[in-house]
């Protein structure tokens, strides 16, 4: 089995020629009907459950303004609109026909009067300050190509003792658990490619290997201003919550 196909190719830009927000645009724009289909194929279905944990992590603090960051298709406001009952969600995103999919869940929902889109980078967000009681991102924080601005634009628009959630995915890093994460891809590759192409299919792997976690991740977060509150990992670390507050 050549697993090196799959899994260790690294993250790199489909091209030199754009920046790699450009080309995320492009990416999911082009796959925004198929990425819930791919997220639950590749998660197994868990991310469902890996949602509904992580948002109840911050039902003890009642946020009532969210902004949800790299919202794509609603799925995190959905939840933390059943869990939280807060005032309003934002979500933001870069692709705007991800943002359509959501869109439509959200009105088939009747949420639109507290739940609204906006076209946004996180790098540079265009709210004032201490707007928001919590922040959220899932499955998007790797996506950021200017991490530590955009958690510096994060840290600007929450509120005093605000809360910023994140939830992503791993790669299991070594032992068995690495071992049978790559048989699974190999063995699926082919059926995911019926979804994504080739290409596509690569960079949203490999940003799970190459993206920092655990204990790398925290020190980036806490150097911003924010200290950590909670960290639980799901389902033998292939996921992994994080709740910080503001400082």
């Amino acid at each position: 089995m050549n697993f090196g196909e799959f899994v260790n190719d690294g993250v790199k830009p489909y091209n030199q020629h754009e920046d790699k927000t450009s080309q995320l645009v492009n990416l999911f724009n082009k796959i925004s009907s198929q990425y819930d289909k791919f997220n639950d194929f590749i998660s197994l279905g868990l991310a469902h459950s890996w949602r509904k944990r992580s948002v109840k992590l911050l039902k003890d603090y009642q946020p009532k303004k969210i902004l949800d960051i790299a919202t794509g298709t609603a799925d995190l406001m959905i939840v933390a609109d059943k869990i939280l009952k807060p005032e309003t969600i934002t979500g933001i995103d870069i692709s705007e026909k991800m943002m359509s999919v959501g869109k439509q869940k959200i009105a088939d929902r009747k949420l639109n009067s507290k739940i609204d889109f906006q076209l946004q980078d996180a790098s540079s967000l265009n709210f004032n300050n201490e707007k928001f009681d919590a922040v959220t991102i899932g499955f998007g924080i790797r996506n950021l190509e200017k991490l530590s601005v955009a958690i510096k634009e994060i840290n600007r628009v929450l509120k005093p003792q605000g809360l910023f959630m994140i939830l992503e995915v791993n790669q299991p890093q070594k032992g068995i658990l690495l071992f049978l994460y790559k048989i699974f891809i190999y063995i699926n590759s082919i059926i995911v490619r019926k979804i994504l192409d080739k290409a596509d299919f690569h960079y949203l792997l490999n940003s799970m290997r190459e993206f920092p976690n655990g204990k790398k991740l925290i020190k980036i977060i806490e150097k911003e201003g924010f200290s950590l509150l909670k960290h639980k990992r799901y389902n033998f670390d292939v996921c992994s919550v994080y709740v910080f507050r503001k400082t």
